[in-house]
């Protein structure tokens, strides 16, 4: 297994999170721990549009690019935190979960995943 996947599996296997990717910005899926009932090429596009989106947002308010933004929804949290490498770490949690802890540990361990990308 590849060791951006063993990366990724290990993480959504959290009882805190359903699934995580990673995407490019052109909406390609790089690597995926989502789900299977979950389309992963459909989440990767979406995922890069609404980064571009947010780039936007963030230079139309002056606030620069966004490194990253948290969706909250009745059935879960989208978290979507931006790597160097100009992709996306996409994490679906679950609405119940610890959200402090889940942002501390994305934020501690997404540098490390730069180097597998």
């Amino acid at each position: 297994m590849h060791p951006l996947r063993t990366v990724l599996t290990a993480f959504a296997q959290r009882p805190d999170v359903l699934g995580a990717a990673i995407v490019s910005d052109e909406g390609l899926v790089v690597e995926s721990a989502l789900p299977s009932h979950f389309d992963a090429d459909a989440i990767a596009a979406l995922a890069a549009t609404a980064q571009r989106t947010l780039q936007t947002l963030g230079g139309a308010t002056g606030h620069g690019p966004p490194s990253s933004a948290v969706v909250e929804a009745s059935g879960g949290i989208l978290i979507m935190e931006r790597l160097p490498t100009g992709s996306t770490l996409l994490v679906l949690a679950a609405p119940d979960g610890d959200l402090g802890a889940l942002l501390h540990d994305l934020r501690r361990h997404a540098p490390a995943l730069v180097s597998l990308v």
